[in-house]
């Protein structure tokens, strides 16, 4: 029992440490933010490499922050389905407070600094405008209004750098019009200046508008948006940090209470026993213990009187177990005796082995030098390659930051698409998958897909894909899918020369394209599957084609199929890759497989479309266990 007491109080303690961690983590967060604006804001290294320590350890630190309210969620002393629910609640804020951080780092890395981004691009172009003959008063007074600007960022001070800027493209006619008698020349001068300010213009336009996205006060734009979710989730640790202590202390005063009862009777039951015990047990084990004492007294060498206890039961087997084991015990003794002397002969033999493990001993010690001045070496070598290995890993980190800035943020997945979800979860730093929403004349196109490989190869791959969908969806209007994907394939064969190099490089995709008029869906897909449930829980699956997006094997030219569907209000559709399928997990260590996945969302349907992510993430977990992820994992689920 106090065994179990023990334990339970051990995991009250474990909980509450969770609880104080996560409390310090959160205030860790805001520091290291602030840390961020007052200094790295205003460091021309960050705006040079795009890295910031204070970026990493804020990245590191949330993701610490997401995996314990994940084990908070699960601990056995929160049984509570309200309280679960609030710690999910507190880790989507906590995802929300993560994405609009790096947003908000993004947006400032945009706008620059001095001689970096949309600053420094400015300032070369006014620059080399000063270079000309133009009146440079105006110059001047651009350069200053813009300057007021970034040091007190008004509505008003935008305004006023328009007006300056339409005055100055006044000033550049009326100048090439009274200077330049000769046409040739004084259009080519005035085609010139008018392109130095127009590109002075597109650039102080991108950075106010870079300017009203951060945010000119801390309530305002993404600064403010951070200061609301950071307050957010100090008033809900708060909340959750009260309600865990009082159910611990009342678990406490149950467990307090137990034990005692429990304690209490031990006790009584203890003293009963003693006492039969001692009436039982006491007369004849006293006889068996002056015996042994007897011959012990003697140093083994009384003769040995058997011990005579009639009884039946163990203490009569036990007065003849001893009386057998003192017989054995002296005749050992002798034995012992005997031995002891030609253990002092063999003594003298030892002593001269000794000597000479002695002398082989010098000889070992001038060898082990020699071996420390090999390990030396080796240890300065294993310092270079760690070097190496580091800035491999910082270089890898930065393509991380691209990759993850070219994906949807959550925001924008929250505008096009509300009741839907990601879990993507590369296997290495960078990810060969990757996904796609974009919205093009009342058409959602959402697509989850598999590029060749994984790691930086996949990586690459991930962005010529992102790229081709772009240009076919956004660009081009094409939001047929199989157009698309039929695109999509002539792009990678183009992109990649595959004609000539016989490159088999592609990916596997899964598409649909939701009419937001009509509610249907359009499925294409290669090698991938559509997965959806109904409403009743029925749960359906169309297949993709059998062959890739790109490669040249058996034919260049690709026609996909078209798959239409008029779903349910309230049917939910899943786009996942083949890295959640196949995971190695469970008890026998097999593939997860279509079938487990199909019967996972099926006991989904009872959730809330914004539970399923956790859901996803928790039964991906559960399965993977101990085993190594042996691919990237994206799964992509919405309701219509």
């Amino acid at each position: 029992m106090l065994l179990w007491y023990d334990a339970q109080m051990h995991r009250i303690e474990k909980l509450t440490a969770t609880l104080s961690q996560v409390d310090l983590d959160i205030r860790q967060t805001d520091k290291l933010e602030r840390d961020f604006f007052s200094s790295e804001a205003l460091n021309l290294d960050f705006y040079e490499t795009g890295d910031s320590y204070y970026v990493l350890q804020h990245q590191e630190l949330t993701s610490k922050l997401r995996n314990d309210l994940l084990d908070l969620r699960t601990h056995p002393l929160i049984p509570s389905a309200h309280l679960r629910h609030r710690i999910d609640t507190l880790r989507r804020s906590v995802i929300k407070y993560e994405t609009t951080f790096d947003d908000l780092v993004t947006k400032i890395y945009q706008r620059g600094f001095k001689n970096q981004g949309y600053e420094g691009k400015m300032s070369e172009h006014l620059d080399s405008l000063l270079k000309t003959p133009l009146d440079k008063l105006y110059l001047y007074r651009i350069r200053q209004a813009e300057q007021r600007f970034l040091l007190y960022k008004e509505e008003s001070q935008i305004e006023q750098v328009n007006a300056l800027l339409i005055e100055f493209q006044n000033h550049i006619e009326e100048f090439t019009q009274k200077e330049y008698k000769n046409i040739a020349i004084r259009t080519e001068k005035r085609t010139e200046w008018k392109e130095l300010t127009n590109k002075y213009e597109t650039l102080w336009r991108r950075l106010a508008g870079t300017e009203r996205k951060i945010g000119y006060r801390s309530k305002l734009g993404l600064k403010g948006k951070l200061n609301q979710l950071s307050n957010q989730i100090e008033v809900a640790i708060e909340d959750i940090n009260k309600e865990v202590h009082k159910d611990s202390e009342d678990f406490r005063k149950r467990s307090r209470t137990k034990l005692i009862w429990v304690v209490s009777a031990s006790i009584f039951l203890n003293l009963i026993l003693g006492l039969w015990m001692t009436r039982k047990l006491g007369t004849p084990i006293k006889r068996i213990s002056e015996a042994i004492h007897n011959v012990i007294e003697n140093d083994f060498s009384v003769e040995w009187q058997p011990i005579q206890i009639r009884h039946k039961d163990e203490i009569g087997r036990l007065s003849k177990d001893v009386n057998l084991l003192v017989s054995r015990i002296l005749e050992r003794t002798a034995e012992v005796f005997q031995q002891n002397e030609e253990l002092q002969a063999q003594k003298s033999e030892l002593e001269q082995q000794t000597e000479e493990i002695l002398a082989q001993r010098d000889l070992v010690e001038s060898k082990n030098q020699s071996i420390y001045a090999q390990n030396e070496y080796l240890e300065k070598q294993q310092e270079k390659i760690q070097l190496q290995n580091k800035n491999i890993t910082a270089s890898i980190n930065y393509a991380k930051r691209i990759q993850k800035a070219m994906l949807p943020s959550q925001n924008r997945l929250e505008e096009i698409l509300p009741k839907s979800f990601v879990y993507f979860n590369p296997r290495d730093i960078v990810s060969g998958d990757f996904y796609f929403f974009a919205e093009k004349d009342d058409k959602i196109v959402i697509a989850a897909v598999d590029c060749t490989g994984h790691g930086v190869p996949g990586a690459f791959m991930s962005v010529i894909g992102n790229d081709l969908l772009t240009q076919i969806v956004i660009w081009r209007g094409i939001t047929e899918s199989n157009l698309i994907l039929n695109e999509l394939h002539n792009g990678i064969v183009q992109t990649l020369k595959q004609e000539e190099t016989e490159n088999r490089d592609g990916m596997d995709i899964s598409l649909c394209v939701l009419d937001k008029k009509t509610n249907e869906i359009q499925y294409s897909g290669a090698k991938n599957s559509l997965l959806f449930i109904t409403p009743n829980g029925k749960v359906n699956q169309i297949k993709g084609d059998r062959h890739h997006v790109g490669g040249v094997a058996r034919q260049i030219e690709r026609d996909f199929t078209a798959h239409k569907i008029q779903p349910e209000k309230g049917t939910r559709c899943y786009l996942l890759t083949d890295g959640y399928l196949d995971q190695f997990g469970g008890k026998h260590s097999k593939k997860y497989s279509t079938k487990r996945f199909q019967l996972f969302i099926e006991k989904l349907k009872t959730f809330h479309i914004f539970e399923l992510q956790h859901e996803v993430e928790r039964n991906f977990i559960e399965w993977k266990g101990s085993e190594k992820q042996i691919d990237d994992v994206l799964v992509i689920g919405f309701e219509v």
